[in-house]
């Protein structure tokens, strides 16, 4: 995994090869920790049984590339509970990008970048009605400095800058840590709300030249925004061996740069699917030692986990605790054929007929 961060990086490339993928990914925590969201932007989406039979077809050339399979998926939960689900495939006219002022949209769903002075901000507007009656309306705002002592400039810092010739993957952080503001009109599945958002946000970029599995065993990534540091980790079991990595970004110029030097996972628990996957990690290094528990699941399924997770992080007598965003993969499960029928009821392929279980209100959100 080629790991970066880099504005300029982010505008979408060519993908001509087989089982390419890219993504833009948003999520943000509300400041009384009561609602979050993971928002999802895709050109050429992993998840999708369509695109991977597409690449098994003899004529995959000229139909199946991943321009073809654009995507997006929203998750809100409302005290750790789903409230709004949705994971919609458009047809390949759906997708619009403009690279003078970056925006990417799919349907009515635009997220656009804009460059400023001394930030960097990203608006995006949502705009939904599913077949089961849910509805989503929004326009959310993600803003973070740019001056060399804010976490993104600090994770730049901390990282490689030699480019490497080739690469099949690449993780591209953008902000590790951004306000983020907005409103949302959800009808959702308790009730119908009207949101006034605010709270702390992260956004990556990446990107894929083949399937994930091809290169992944499996990985661990996540996020946690402390008082006065942001946690980001990315852990990789890749056919070549184990990639660990964990920043702790200070948010404020002259305080103390910790670095983490170990990182052990433990405490493994299988779900119903049979995907088993660690639930605590804990890091050390000189001076400090950080824990994190991903001890309550929001997202479960066959192939993936989405986690509320708690971290304790203590230096000294000085201990912090806070809660944050994990997720666990495991991609050669992605292209098990036996897993579709569950895919099937969650990814609206907007090309064709809705799944009866997408129909109804009831039978729906049980999917999530």
């Amino acid at each position: 995994m080629y790991i970066r961060s880099d504005l300029n990086a982010e505008l979408p490339h060519k993908k001509p090869d087989i089982g390419s993928y890219e993504w833009w990914y948003f999520d943000a925590l509300s400041a009384d920790k009561k609602w979050s969201f993971v928002i999802i932007f895709y050109d050429g989406n992993p998840f999708s049984p369509a695109y991977i039979q597409a690449q098994k077809s003899p004529s995959f050339e000229g139909h199946g590339t991943a321009h073809n399979f654009p995507a997006i998926s929203v998750s809100i939960y409302n005290h750790e509970r789903a409230e709004y689900y949705s994971f919609l495939e458009y047809a390949a006219d759906r997708l619009a990008v403009q690279t003078e002022d970056f925006s990417i949209s799919l349907g009515s769903n635009i997220f656009e970048r804009r460059i400023l002075d001394d930030k960097v901000e990203y608006e995006i507007i949502l705009n939904q009605m599913l077949d089961s009656g849910f509805q989503l309306r929004g326009r959310l705002k993600f803003v973070q400095d740019t001056t060399d002592h804010a976490p993104a400039a600090n994770f730049a810092a901390k990282i490689s800058h030699e480019i490497p010739e080739s690469f099949k993957h690449s993780w591209n952080l953008i902000l590790p840590r951004a306000g983020v503001m907005g409103n949302l009109n959800i009808d959702g599945r308790s009730d119908m709300y009207t949101l006034a958002f605010n709270g702390l946000g992260y956004h990556d970029h990446n990107i894929g030249f083949e399937p994930l599995k091809e290169s992944f065993d499996d990985w661990y990534w996540g996020r946690v925004h402390f008082t006065d540091y942001t946690l980001v980790y990315y852990l990789m079991n890749t056919h070549e061996g184990v990639q660990k990595n964990a920043w702790l970004l200070p948010l404020e110029k002259g305080m103390q740069d910790f670095t983490i030097d170990h990182i052990e996972l433990s405490d493994y628990s299988e779900n119903r699917f049979g995907l088993n996957a660690a639930k605590t990690l804990k890091c050390t290094g000189e001076g400090l030692e950080l824990v994190i528990h991903s001890d309550k699941v929001i997202d479960d399924g066959p192939f993936y986990q989405r986690y509320y997770s708690e971290a304790s992080f203590v230096t000294g007598s000085t201990r912090r605790i806070q809660r944050g965003i994990s997720e666990y993969i495991k991609p050669d499960r992605i292209a098990n054929s036996k897993y579709w029928w569950m895919v099937h009821m969650r990814l609206r392929y907007l090309s064709k007929k809705a799944h009866w279980v997408q129909k109804s209100r009831f039978l729906y959100p049980k999917t999530w």
